[in-house]
Parts: C-alpha cells; structure tokens; sequence
C-alpha cells in the first residue's frame, strides 16, 4: 500500500514465506441464492444468477497473486530495505455496454428475445485485458530529520517485471447489428487487439531460464512512491533513558494519528517477439458483413490475424505492444482510537484512462476497525468496493506467523447477495524490536554492561565504582598497633668522644 511503511517498523526481520488473494467482481450478474450453499439438497442453477439491468456499462475484474520468499531487513532505528518477489495475473473487461454483455451472455440466436435484432447499437466502447507478469522489487524506506512529536517517512520501490503472457482486444466505436441468428454487420469497425501465443511454452527449449532470458515474451520496470506523517502527542512516554542517552521503545506503536499517501505500479510492460507477439488494428471501412459467425474458431490462437484479414481486413500489424501496470492512487489515515484499538481508512483511486491498454486497481474506500497486538490482531473491514458500486463486510485475523481474511464475507459465505468473491492469506516469520535489555536495572543494556549483575554508571559501563580509602587507616609501620603515632623528626645520635690522652707518669719517692 505504501512503501514507506517499512521505516521505523515493529520489526526488525520479517520474511514472508508464501502467501497470496484471488478477488473477483462484476457489476452485471449478481447472485442470488434461495439457501445456503452448505444446507442439504443445495444444487447450482444458472437461473440463480441474475442481471442486474439499469442501461449503465458494465465491468469485471478476475485478479490473483502469488507472493513468493520475501525479506525486510531493518537497517538501524530509521532505514529499512526489503526485497520482494511476486507473481500477479488479471483478467479484466471495462465498459462494456449492457446490450453487448447480454449478446455475450446468452449469445446472437436470443437476440430477437431480448429485443436487440435488427438494430443499430453504437453504444459500444469496452477494452477487454488479459496480463500475467513475475514481478521482482526492491524497497527503501527511512525517515526524515525525525521529530518527536511530527514524524516524518518516505519509501521508494523499483521493481523489475518479465511479462508471462497477455493480450488486449480494444474497441473504440464499432457499431453493429445482428440480422440473424448467426449473422451480424460491422459499421466502421474500430479495433486494436493485440495477445502473446501460447504455443510459446510449449516449444521444446522453452524453459524456465528462456521465460527470464532472450526469449522472454516481455519485460517491463515499474516504481512505488510514499511518504507517512506520524503525530505523535505523547512522545514522552515512549521514551527511555539507556547506555547514556534518551532511547525510543521500538516495540511501539507512537502516534495518535497517522496519514499516508503513495502512488503505486507506475510503469508498463513491452511485450514483444517476432514469433509469438501479435498485434494489429482492423481496417476502418464502412461496412462488413459477417455470416455463419457460430462457426469461427481461432485454434490455434495464431490463426486469429488471417482470419480477420480475409473477413474484415487489417490496416496494420506489429510484433509487439505496450501493457500499463494498474497504477493508482492511495490515500491512508489511522487513528489510535485506545492502547490497542484503532480505526483506519483507505482511499484507493484507480489513475489508468478507460482507453489505455492495462490492468486496473478497482477504486474503493474503507473504514477499518481493528484491534491489533504485535502477535496477533483482527480486524473489520467495511468497503464501498468496485469503483463504490457494492457495499461488502470483511474480517482478517492475526495469529503468529498466520494471517487469512476476506473483503467480502457475503461472496465467499454466501450470507446475502453477491457480485463477487475475496479471500487472502499469507504464512512470515518476524523478528520484533524490542527495549534494550537491562537485567540489573542501571540504564546500562546488557550487550554493554561488563558488570550484568552489579549495578554501575554508562561511564563505567555498569560496574560500580572503587571504594575510596577510610580517613582513618594506620600507615604501614613495624610499630605495635597501638603505639601513638608520632610526627616529632627522631632524635639526633650522639657524635662519638675523641680518645683520652696517655697519663703522665707518677713522680719517684725520694731516696734516704
């Protein structure tokens, strides 16, 4: 829906496993059913489907996809890249006039019933396409100077297209008139068709690597453009203080509110082969005659250009031709209605002309309910579906790597009248972001903390810090430990004596 969703993701691994919808719709036979398709003795009647006739064109839309391993990487707090792989197929028809879909339906011999013989209708524009593609993306997403309460994100995705098959039968203005029960009269006929031949896959040599190499039916680019607004009120409360610095929870959803818009599948793909391309216009004269139509067939489907150069005639052919991917337009808001609860809605406004060659995204808009927890979630779709002509009820549930919904419980279930048929589901695996782990509780995270049970300062990287020597220790000394401790300078020692002179003699007594 918007390819800068991936920023600033709950998660930062997610791969997709395998996954796909198919979705189908109509706006001229509707279904009506007298009992549930699951109560006793239900059998299908053609007379169950009725039409639904009020002079408007008609259109329909078979589409489906199949969505391939697929991986997001989160690159840091704010960029993300993903990698996508996609196979999709359409089979579309668009104003077709309510006269020529009823032809169609019941064929040229009722024509006299149903009061279409022998007249002239002009109302006749339609542009019938087929298309089937592998599609290979890559998407980049980050957000922009994030501000705590105004968050802003842009996403980018390029994508890389080989073209399986597809055709095209366009007309823009031919009138007719059935004259009989097989027969019809062209009045200046023109049509454009163009279409890959089947007989492609079926040549020996034809393999997987020639689908995707040099002989390849086509190929084409394409791109995804988006950009989301958060307003984010009470940014404060998500945030918390880690490893010396202010941190947001990741594991969060912030806003209040959240707007979005993306332009999607802006592109083309070009088919072209000079064996099994074919495209050509019908030769604009004022007048063809068509007999025994009943017994024309185009087997094989390559048969399809001599044919009508011998009946009607060709004013051009070519070997290639041109198919636009269904662009369009989405517009999406959301709203934090409680801590889980939130309500969202989406615009989505198909951009392809009703004359371009293409596939083409039905416009609609939702209004979601939702409740969603990050390992589970439910959620309510209500949709003004197929260009806001049907009101339809869907639900999707959540639950691990597993999700399965519907857009239309009525088409699929049978609970009341349907025009068509919805259902989707995938298989992922994610790796969700959570807060930095802290065991000891000292805003230090654990891939940090060198003391993980001890609680210390970032500055330390949570160890605590050495005990400071008491102010009453005793200095190191050989003393008693309870002599006073002295600061007098010691005494100086003694400077020895100099040796005594030798003693003189005694005087002699006198002789008598």
């Amino acid at each position: 829906m918007n390819p800068s969703a991936i920023a600033d993701a709950r998660t930062s691994f997610y791969l997709n496993l395998v996954g796909g919808d198919v979705n189908f719709y109509n706006d001229y036979l509707q279904l009506d059913l007298p009992q549930r398709p699951w109560q006793k003795d239900f059998s299908f009647k053609k007379e169950y489907l009725r039409e639904r006739l009020n002079g408007a064109p008609k259109a329909g839309s078979a589409s489906a996809e199949v969505h391939l391993p697929s991986l997001l990487v989160a690159l840091g707090p704010w960029a993300a890249l993903a990698f996508t792989n996609r196979g999709r197929a359409f089979v579309q028809a668009s104003n077709v006039s309510e006269s020529l879909a009823r032809l169609a339906r019941y064929g040229l011999g009722d024509a006299d019933r149903l009061g279409l013989a022998n007249q002239l209708l002009e109302d006749n524009r339609f542009n019938l396409h087929v298309d089937s593609y592998h599609e290979f993306a890559l998407t980049y997403a980050r957000t922009f100077a994030p501000n705590p309460e105004h968050f802003f994100k842009g996403g980018l995705t390029l994508k890389y297209l080989v073209g399986l098959g597809g055709g095209y039968v366009l007309n823009e203005g031919t009138g007719y008139q059935v004259y009989g029960r097989d027969s019809l009269q062209l009045r200046s006929p023109n049509v454009s068709y163009g279409y890959t031949d089947p007989q492609a896959y079926n040549q020996d040599g034809h393999g997987f690597g020639a689908r995707y190499g040099s002989q390849r039916l086509g190929q084409g680019y394409g791109a995804d453009l988006g950009f989301t607004y958060e307003w984010r009120p009470q940014h404060a409360q998500y945030r918390y203080r880690m490893d010396g610095a202010e941190q947001d929870d990741p594991a969060q959803n912030k806003y209040r509110l959240r707007l979005g818009v993306a332009l999607t599948d802006l592109g083309a793909l070009r088919y072209a082969n000079e064996r099994y391309v074919h495209q050509a216009a019908l030769a604009n004269t004022r007048t063809v005659q068509l007999g025994r139509v009943d017994t024309l067939t185009f087997n094989p489907l390559s048969s399809v250009g001599p044919t009508l150069e011998r009946l009607v005639g060709l004013r051009s052919q070519a070997r290639e031709f041109t198919s636009y991917l269904p662009a369009a337009l989405r517009l999406t808001a959301d709203y934090r209605l409680a801590n889980h609860l939130y309500a969202g809605v989406l615009w989505t406004q198909n951009l392809l002309p009703a004359r371009t060659i293409g596939s083409r995204t039905p416009s609609a808009l939702a209004l979601t309910p939702r409740l969603e927890f990050s390992r589970a979630e439910v959620a309510v779709p209500l949709i003004w579906a197929n260009n806001y002509q049907n009101f339809q009820v869907g639900a999707m549930v959540r639950l691990g790597p597993l999700f399965v919904g519907s857009d239309n419980l009525g088409g699929i279930f049978g609970l009341t009248t349907a025009t068509g048929a919805n259902f989707y589901f995938g298989w992922a695996l994610a790796l969700h972001r959570h807060r930095r782990k802290d065991r000891d509780g000292d805003q230090v995270s654990d891939k940090y903390d060198k003391c993980p049970k001890q609680k210390g300062p970032w500055e330390l990287k949570g160890c605590p810090a050495p005990a400071p020597p008491a102010a009453d220790a005793p200095p190191l000394s050989s003393a008693p430990a309870d002599a006073p401790a002295s600061t007098a300078p010691a005494p100086e020692a003694p400077a020895p004596e100099a040796p005594a002179p030798p003693a003189a003699p005694a005087p002699e007594a006198p002789r008598p």
